[in-house]
């Protein structure tokens, strides 16, 4: 037997599905939904007519990939007018596929002998949760637990000490306004920003999403200066970045463990926390005001893109290499320096 430590946000057992009753854009529409294998064998052998019927929603990509086939409307085929699930409608809660059962949990996120559970922004009501329910900013609640996992090594045990040292260090600083520049001034990040929008892939099929993000691309050149009036108009806006801010910092940092880079997890908290300022600026641009359910309603565009594709993922962390720094122009590796804002 050993031991691990599980963590999670104080939130994280008050999250329940709403489905239609209060969520604004149900997470079964306008972005293409792909199937784990055991799902697609159920469809696939599934008997009757029930069977024909799920067969005729799915396709398969030159991968040999099943998705679920959107229809026309960017929503998902399975979803009534009622906004229930009718594969759970027809086939037993069992037939889901893995994604629609877990979504917007995150579980057992790993770094060592630790575990994560958190829950996706991108989801409404959790996001409504994250923003009005449970204080100005993130608590967590952490136990140990026994498990049959064989017992990690010292040096690996000593790696994980150091990697949630130096996050729950960070993610303190960040609450308590201590990167607030890094947060609040974009102006160094319009040029990634610009060719992350270029790359990155768009699942969304929502006539809103696509609206908001034309205009912050409409928006960017004048970002910088736009930025501080918004700020001050919306007193509660530098609380919500903030705890947005922790949050990324919180799970993406774990990412360091795996692939043993720390500069690529920093930049996406800091782009991410720039993308999202945008797309609140787009709204409020948009509306001539800023209120809380404007803030879930861009930490859900937000998360559409930018939570659920690894490729996305990957551009908010890409690294781009400074230019020649003028003020070290002997220092060493001074052209080649990680540029370490984002």
């Amino acid at each position: 037997m050993s031991k691990i430590i599980r963590e999670m946000p104080s939130y994280y057992g008050d999250y329940v599905c709403t489905g239609n009753s209060t969520c604004f854009d149900v997470c079964c529409n306008a972005w293409v939904i792909p199937m784990d294998k055991e799902a697609a064998d159920r469809f696939l052998n599934y008997p009757g007519e029930t069977g024909e019927y799920l067969r005729s929603n799915i396709f398969q990509d030159d991968k040999g990939d099943w998705f679920i086939n959107l229809g026309s409307d960017g929503r998902c085929p399975f979803l009534t007018k009622d906004d229930l699930c009718d594969v759970r409608l027809k086939a037993g809660e069992k037939a889901q596929i893995k994604i629609c059962d877990v979504y917007p949990r995150e579980r057992d996120i790993r770094a060592g002998y630790y575990r994560l559970n958190c829950l996706m922004l991108s989801c409404c009501e959790v996001a409504r949760i994250f923003y009005e329910d449970c204080g100005d900013t993130l608590e967590f609640i952490r136990n140990t637990e026994e498990t049959d996992e064989p017992e990690i090594s010292p040096e690996l045990k000593e790696r994980t000490d150091i990697l949630l040292s130096f996050r729950d260090g960070l993610v303190d600083a960040i609450q308590k306004g201590s990167f607030d520049r890094n947060l609040f001034e974009v102006h160094e990040s319009v040029g990634s920003i610009t060719k992350i929008l270029e790359d990155a892939i768009y699942f969304e099929n929502n006539k809103r999403s696509e609206e908001v993000f034309e205009r912050v691309r409409s928006l960017l050149p004048d970002s910088d200066s736009m930025l501080p009036f918004f700020i001050k108009e919306v007193p509660e806006l530098k609380k919500w970045i903030r705890k947005t801010a922790a949050y990324i910092a919180h799970r993406n940092l774990l990412d360091t463990f795996q692939d043993g880079s720390i500069e690529g997890p920093l930049f996406s908290v800091f782009r991410s926390v720039h993308i999202l300022l945008l797309i609140a600026l787009a709204i409020y641009d948009d509306k001539g005001s800023f209120d809380v359910k404007d803030m879930v309603e861009s930490m859900h565009i937000f998360g559409n893109i930018f939570e659920i594709s690894m490729h996305n993922i990957s551009l908010l962390k890409e690294i781009r290499n400074r230019a020649k720094d003028e003020e070290y122009p002997l220092g060493e590796n001074s052209e080649m320096r990680p540029y370490l804002y984002p």
